[in-house]
């Protein structure tokens, strides 16, 4: 789960490890300018937008 608060990205990652070290390397890509064709880091200038 994800969502965005006061302009801040928020992700929820599972309690184990393992899971969070998998959810971690697919999220670090998405905050990569340089990764396509998805990507969270175009997003970043519109999280305080009103």
């Amino acid at each position: 789960m994800a969502g965005v608060a006061n302009g801040t990205y928020i992700f929820c990652l599972p309690g184990s490890s393992g899971a969070c070290q998998t959810g971690w390397s697919i999220i670090k890509e998405q905050l990569d300018s340089r990764n396509r064709p998805c990507n969270l880091a175009q997003l970043i200038p519109r999280l305080t937008e009103t």
